[in-house]
């Protein structure tokens, strides 16, 4: 795991004496000295259940409980390619006690192509989390055994495509794929991870565009992995060949990688109207990511630890306007997509 810009943090422990002790003895434990007035922090996941986010947050949050000894409290609120979720957040007081788990590209497209009431300037910007490339994923009684025997499937007989969500990486995968092999897929919104990983188990689309990580590595013998849009092959399905290694460099993307990156986010206003709360959760945030109980679960969660990636708030930041001018370069794909199909 690569950590980056983590502040002032020396008066954290490095290990967890154990996830069973209470929020306000574990922030003793830890240090942390001040405590928030509030009961607890509200954890909003703008998809449903089961789903590579709402993992994620799961996963994360008993460790960051500990250090900053209040409880998190896990809300859902899929819909919208995470709009509803993202609204939820918008419409948050910034006081500290809302953060939520989101996703780039999704988010940065809610706001550009969505008409979302909201922009990159309403959220503060705690870190990154992880990075989960893009993948093709396909039911294990198909013809077809890679990406590059999908696309001449899918010349001769069409294919139906289930992606995570109307605006985001896979959908611009599926759309790519497309556009360069002129096929005619017929692409599905399941509006989640856990949906389009349940569509191809049971066998219901043609293949399903995900990530390892959320796809869950644990169905490794469950389903043909037809290739990552990336050049180099990933970690968590290391039999899995890259776009490149199959011959597919002319699809775009493939050099840099397309792929989610995971990023905790809080209501805009909090770093500058109540610095030192933003930067207790800030600091609080990247010392439960090398938390041992946290390390301990993420690695038996489908091998998670291998692709965490911390950046703090200053460098997230950035990365956001950086993928909000990726998203417009590709504005016509998504619309198109969006508006006339």
């Amino acid at each position: 795991m690569a950590l980056t810009d983590l502040g002032r943090r020396e008066f954290l422990a490095a290990g967890v004496t154990g996830l069973s002790v209470t929020a306000a003895y574990g922030a003793e434990a830890f240090g942390v000295t001040e405590r928030f007035d509030e009961a607890r922090v509200t954890a909003v996941v703008p998809w449903a259940q089961g789903g590579g986010t709402d993992r994620a947050m799961r996963i994360t949050t008993p460790a960051w409980s500990d250090r900053l000894g209040i409880e998190f409290v896990v809300e859902n609120y899929p819909g919208g390619s995470t709009q509803v979720g993202g609204e939820e957040l918008y419409n948050a007081d910034p006081d500290g006690t809302t953060v939520a788990m989101w996703n780039m590209p999704q988010m940065q497209a809610t706001w550009l192509f969505q008409n979302a009431p909201y922009g990159m300037e309403s959220f503060d910007y705690l870190g990154t989390h992880h990075w989960d490339p893009t993948m093709w994923f396909a039911p294990p009684d198909r013809p077809y055994d890679d990406l590059e025997e999908f696309v001449e499937y899918a010349r001769e007989d069409g294919a139906t495509v289930g992606i995570t969500s109307a605006i985001g990486n896979t959908a611009l995968s599926a759309l790519l794929v497309e556009d360069t092999y002129d096929l005619e897929l017929t692409v599905v919104n399941m509006e989640g991870g856990a949906e389009v990983r349940q569509a191809v188990l049971a066998g219901d689309v043609d293949a399903g565009v995900n990530q390892p990580w959320a796809f869950n590595p644990d169905h490794v013998d469950d389903v043909l992995a037809l290739g990552s849009h990336t050049a180099e092959p990933q970690v968590l399905w290391p039999d899995t060949p890259s776009f490149a290694d199959l011959g597919l460099e002319e699809v775009p993307l493939v050099e840099e990688g397309l792929g989610q990156w995971k990023l905790m986010v809080v209501p805009g206003g909090l770093r500058e109207n109540h610095p030192e709360q933003f930067e207790r959760l800030a600091e609080t945030y990247a010392a439960a990511l090398e938390d041992e109980a946290f390390l301990a679960e993420a690695e038996n969660q489908g091998g998670l630890d291998e692709i965490l990636e911390y950046h703090g708030p200053d460098e997230t930041e950035a990365e956001v306007e950086e993928t909000s001018q990726f998203m417009e370069t590709y504005a016509d794909v998504v619309e198109n997509f969006i508006y006339d199909r």
